[in-house]
């Protein structure tokens, strides 16, 4: 079959109205991926530094190596791969080419989930699932490798669905333990691959498809062979077992729900999350009073652990909105007995309802999206390099205190200059966030020791940093007279240590009290 026969046949099976409602789809998770990159709390530019570094001495880094407080403290570094890409990436088009990556990459993994919704379903019920499913999808906006496990994810379940209803060769099999290899190289969530062919394999074992279960077997030990020619042989295997077992500092993206609303954080997905989730079970309940034959391990236990591990931590929300979005595409249009689904004509109807709907939550979002038009973008926020400009222009030098959230802006501007700390809290050991970095913030006294340790010049922070210490700290060094500050903007904030290399910058830039509400 040529390419003219497949494209002819693909197009025959898909109507005008529903590639009008695919491209409003595409659009609609667009509006909520198409986000300047905040560069100061991100961790791409510590992402492009790790692929430059490694691109120098082929070495993936396996110590803390950019703080000078730590910087032999061991640490598996599971996103190596990612960094090289990253690295290449920026290299060729900039911060704009990685925010087109990441979207491009996220709107094809919705396709191929999307794809196989429809093939599982119909339609109608895959476009209603996805207006479920995309604004948790879009949950996550930063530029992060995750954005590759939920592709890779979405291949596996692809190429085994197309193997397992034998529309393709089961040789397809034999890209899974490549795939893999990259996986373990690019994000730590590549166990999701090892998840996905053990639910293939056991509902291949209950169908009695013993050929097909076996292929599946061997493919997943071919995977795990693959799977230890990274840096770090077996201990990356291991290691998402392990992950937080050093991990000393509390971040907002591995909280749960429940934490969350309770700290007051407000956030349309928790609700939309809890909806998803109640569709899933009551589908299932469905599925299995109407027509158990048809009810899929495969959907259910993928859909219920994805999203058992998002209500646990907000970083699960987009891989939950992506397994959502077949399982209860499937587990609704199976609870329909064959002969009630709708004929073409009611089903346009139903389209062209839903249609109705999307349009309008496109709008609202839309509009909640160009509330804050500096973020609708491609590539970095507005002016975000203008405090590391200033640091360079005045070849201002250490030694810096830095707070956690601006460490990778900070590696990525000023390497080779060491550092106080950055966002990575497997990279330093537990009690350095609770007997150093917490109580030296909260506790002029132990900062004054931390300032005699480590002779502090700098004073570099991430200015919108909401932690009680990090408000409490700042507020003291503005009142701090051995201390001033130079440089402020909607980012960060920059103080310098008076003395006699510092004070002519101090006379030119220091910023009065009065600015920031103190007489």
């Amino acid at each position: 079959m040529n390419a003219k026969v497949i494209v002819q046949k693909i197009s025959s099976n898909i109507k005008p109205y529903q590639i009008i409602i695919i491209i409003l789809l595409l659009v609609w998770l667009d509006l909520f991926l198409l986000k300047g990159i905040n560069l100061t709390t991100a961790d791409a530019g510590r992402h492009i530094k790790n692929g430059e570094l490694f691109l120098q001495n082929f070495k993936a880094l396996d110590t803390n190596f950019y703080s000078y407080t730590y910087p032999d403290f061991p640490f598996i570094n599971h996103h190596w791969g990612s960094g090289i890409l990253f690295f290449l990436i920026w290299k060729i088009a900039g911060f704009s080419g990685l925010s087109f990556f990441y979207i491009f990459f996220s709107l094809i993994t919705f396709l191929i989930f999307f794809r196989i919704a429809w093939k599982k379903s119909t339609f109608e019920i895959a476009t209603f699932c996805s207006i479920l499913a995309i604004p948790l999808i879009g949950e996550r906006t930063e530029v992060r490798p995750e954005v590759l496990s939920c592709f890779f994810s979405a291949i596996f379940f692809w190429i085994l669905f197309k193997i397992k209803d034998k529309e393709i060769s089961y040789k397809f099999l034999y890209l899974l333990p490549i795939i893999s290899l990259l996986w373990i190289n690019t994000h730590v969530y590549f166990f999701l691959g090892f998840f996905i062919l053990g639910l293939f394999f056991i509902e291949t074992l209950i169908e009695k498809n013993y050929f097909l279960s076996k292929k599946i077997f061997i493919t997943g030990f071919l995977s795990l062979l693959l799977s230890f020619l990274n840096p770090f042989t077996w201990k990356a295997i291991v290691y998402p077992f392990f992950i937080f077992k050093n991990y000393g500092y509390t971040i907002v993206e591995n909280q749960s729900i429940k934490f969350l609303e309770n700290y007051g954080l407000n956030n349309s997905n928790f609700i939309i999350i809890k909806l998803a989730f109640l569709v899933f079970i009551l589908s299932t309940i469905t599925l299995l009073i109407r027509n158990r034959k048809s009810f899929s391990i495969i959907f259910f236990v993928s859909t219920f652990v994805t999203g058992t591990l998002a209500c646990l931590a907000l970083r699960n929300f987009t891989l939950f909105g992506f397994f959502v979005l077949p399982a209860i595409a499937y587990q609704i249009k199976n609870s329909i007995r064959s002969e009630k689904i709708p004929n073409e004509f009611p089903a346009k109807i139903v389209t062209i309802f839903f249609s109705i709907i999307l349009f309008i939550i496109i709008a609202l979002m839309s509009s909640e999206k160009t509330s804050n038009a500096g973020d609708a973008q491609l590539g970095l926020l507005p002016k975000i390099n203008a405090a590391a400009d200033f640091y360079k222009t005045n070849k201002i030098q250490g030694p810096i205190f830095n707070n956690y959230d601006i460490g990778g802006y900070l590696i990525f501007h000023l390497y080779p200059e060491k550092i106080f700390v950055d966002n990575r809290p497997e990279a330093y050991p537990t009690s350095f966030f609770q007997d150093v970095y917490i109580p030296m913030q909260e506790n002029n006294d132990i900062w004054k020791e931390a300032e005699n340790k480590y002779n502090f010049n700098v004073i570099f922070f991430y200015l919108n940093d909401i932690t009680p210490w990090a408000q409490k700290f700042l507020i003291s060094r503005i009142d701090d007279p051995e201390w001033s500050p130079v440089f402020t903007d909607q980012y960060a904030i920059i103080f310098l240590r008076k003395n006699e290399k510092n004070n002519p910058i101090i006379e030119k830039y220091q910023i009065s009290r009065e600015k920031f509400g103190i007489k």
